[in-house]
């Protein structure tokens, strides 16, 4: 079980140094990201939630259900995030919609948020 917490540490930190990185414009940096996004997912999704839901109280059950809901959903905006990562150069999708370099900070954006509102909300709930 402990492996798995690794991986997604080993993860968010490729994820930090991949998005340090990528002011640099190397060819290498999306596929750093790609691979730190699939490391972190994984070792996120296999961790499994039953540790924290073993440790709420009967009240908070249903808010840390919901919580830990959003954090599995921010991993679609990571995988969206390392899509647009390839962008180089605009790219027109549907009639006046285009993907630009960096579109990639959106969802990046998104999913930043919602992990740091459940990273301060998880464990207030879990506490009481």
């Amino acid at each position: 079980m402990k492996i798995w917490g690794y991986m997604e540490i080993v993860g968010e930190t490729l994820m930090i140094i991949a998005v340090a990185l990528w002011i640099t414009h190397a060819a290498w940096v999306p596929y750093l990201f790609a691979a730190a996004v699939v490391i972190f997912s994984v070792g996120r999704l296999a961790q499994g939630n039953d540790s924290i839901l073993a440790e709420t109280p009967q009240e908070n059950r249903l808010r840390v259900v919901r919580l830990l809901r959003q954090r599995s959903f921010a991993i679609v905006f990571l995988f969206i995030t390392a899509a647009f990562m390839f962008a180089d150069t605009p790219m027109h999708i549907y009639q006046d919609i285009f993907i630009l370099k960096s579109s990639w900070l959106v969802p990046f954006i998104c999913f930043s948020v919602i992990e740091v509102y459940t990273a301060f909300r998880l464990p207030q709930l879990t506490k009481k």
